[in-house]
């Protein structure tokens, strides 16, 4: 397997689309998809970033040797996670994507309204 089709696996193990997975590296979506499609080649620090970012062996991403992964994507925290969702909905027309939209709208006082909803709806009794 080759150094794109690693890179490919270490987003897919994340859950990120190209876009997202290039956002959190200082790339260009393009960029992801001509490595991952060998086109071109990772640079010396796109490497050495993708390592650092998402926590991948790095004799792994060179050469497949031992596992992918340092510490498993389950183990990321809320806000990789966060990030990963909105780059997934971002440019979307979908429900997903409308509904992150109008909750960025919202404000202090509609949060505090939403909260006792959510409250209610989890818990009829309180």
């Amino acid at each position: 397997m080759s150094v794109g089709l690693r890179i490919r696996q270490v987003r897919k193990a994340y859950g990120l689309t190209q876009q997202a997975f290039a956002d959190q590296l200082g790339l260009k979506q393009n960029t992801i998809a001509t490595y991952e499609i060998e086109k071109t080649t990772p640079s010396e620090r796109t490497l050495l970033d993708i390592c650092r970012v998402f926590h991948v062996n790095e004799d792994w991403l060179r050469s497949g040797q031992g596992d992918m992964l340092l510490t498993p994507p389950s183990g990321h925290t809320p806000d990789e996670e966060l990030m990963g969702f909105l780059g997934d909905v971002a440019g979307r027309n979908d429900f997903r994507s409308r509904l992150i939209s109008v909750l960025s709208r919202l404000s202090e006082e509609d949060w505090a309204v939403l909260e006792r909803l959510a409250r209610d709806l989890s818990d009829p009794k309180a």
